[in-house]
């Protein structure tokens, strides 16, 4: 008897949320309750917290997807951390007390991590010399090292995301000397779209802000620090994009579009190259990767399927590709066709 595939997305999903309903809606119902209410809400709180959230995220995560239980340690440092800030003032010495249990084992942890670092670092260098992408060679680096886990996947992604948000200035280290790029964002009038977004944002965030400061400076703090997390990540996905080029060296091609996904090939795999005009709908066995997915400009199919690689996730099989790409006619005529 053959056993069922774990579904990785349907998990996090969950995960996600139990996450949610927990530290916004239970924060939320704090609020709204009854003052006379509001001390046994609050315990209760507590518990999910510190216990409820917990465990369920080792019997979600750890236990189903089977993966190392040292994240455990991270999730509660963290639940730690929101119920300090979310509850009330007569909740945190319960709070404290645990994280002076806890506080030893994150010590062990970090010492962990330490000796850790250098061989993750050997391990990147090692990659690097074969073909230059920071953000797909640090997550193999960690992986080899600390183990292919979603959690060390996620922390890669998000170290990665940090580096093109924050670090949006610095220059990309070229990967080949001779071989040539193509841009992925003009054609599709992608700037434009990412500033329109950007200012959305922003303002939603201030107004956000003003009518959560009324009853709680607390929860505008918050909400206002994840909304500055997310323009961090739109600043990043431009940054990316921008720097993050379609590369063909030879026979080697890498397509891609910024963070999001990375195909490694060769061109002797390429079946055939079509130029569209509209928006071509996408089946199962079709990637659809353009920085606007509903504006592409070609059709790649392959003659074995390829792997598209995501930042976030597990690399999944493709036969066609439909993306943009800028000077599609230069891109074709590098290209062996069938």
């Amino acid at each position: 008897m053959i056993a069922a595939p774990i579904d990785k997305p349907r998990s996090i999903a969950l995960i996600t949320a139990i996450a949610f309903a927990i530290f916004i809606g239970g924060v939320f119902m704090l609020h709204f309750v009854p003052a006379q209410a509001k001390d046994k809400i609050a315990d209760g709180l507590l518990a999910d917290f510190l216990v409820t959230f917990p465990a369920a995220y080792y019997f979600i995560i750890v236990r189903r997807l089977k993966t190392r239980p040292r994240s455990m340690v991270l999730v509660v440092s963290l639940c730690c951390v929101a119920g300090y800030l979310l509850l009330p003032q007569n909740q945190r010495g319960y709070i404290l007390q645990v994280r002076k249990l806890t506080s030893v084992v994150e010590l062990f942890f970090i010492i962990y991590c330490v000796t850790r670092f250098n061989k993750i670092r050997a391990a990147y260098k090692s990659e690097q010399l074969l073909f230059a992408d920071p953000v797909y060679n640090l997550r193999t680096a960690m992986a080899a090292i600390l183990g292919d886990t979603l959690p060390v996947k996620v922390l890669a992604a998000e170290v990665a995301m940090l580096r093109y948000g924050l670090l949006c200035w610095k220059k990309e280290k070229s990967s080949v000397n001779k071989g040539i790029t193509f841009s992925t964002h003009q054609e599709s009038g992608y700037i434009a779209i990412w500033c329109i977004i950007l200012v959305a944002v922003t303002v939603e965030m201030v107004a956000v802000h003003l009518a959560l400061q009324k009853w709680s400076h607390i929860a505008a703090n918050v909400v206002t620090l994840l909304t500055l997390y997310s323009i961090i990540f739109l600043i990043a996905d431009l940054s990316a994009i921008l720097k993050r080029k379609v590369l063909v060296n030879g026979d080697q091609i890498i397509l891609r579009t910024g963070l999001r996904w990375r195909v490694a090939t060769n061109t002797g795999n390429i079946n055939s190259i079509k130029k569209i005009t509209t928006d071509n709908p996408a089946d199962k066995t079709c990637f659809k990767g353009g920085a606007i997915k509903s504006n592409c400009n070609l059709l790649i199919t392959f003659k074995q399927p390829i792997t598209v690689e995501k930042l976030y996730g597990a690399g999944k099989e493709f036969s066609s590709i439909l993306m943009g790409i800028d000077d599609a006619d230069r891109f074709m005529a590098l290209l062996p066709q069938v």
